[in-house]
């Protein structure tokens, strides 16, 4: 039977994590058209002005009111 690894016990021998995708892809959308449009869009203030909110009650939403 295959024995089950931790992924701290072979993550020495990956050459990334996946920390490091994913801090490349936040610096790449960032630069990105959608990105620079994303941080001139001040969604939070949008969000409360609104009066949206999650729900406590219910399943958890899949997106937030931003």
């Amino acid at each position: 039977m295959v024995k089950i690894q931790k992924i701290s016990e072979i993550e020495p021998c990956l050459g990334f994590t996946e920390f490091d995708m994913l801090k490349k892809y936040r610096q790449s959308f960032a630069t990105s058209e959608l990105g620079r449009l994303h941080a001139l869009f001040p969604f939070s203030e949008l969000a409360r002005q609104m009066h949206l909110k999650s729900s406590p009650f219910g399943r958890k939403s899949y997106f937030s009111p931003e």
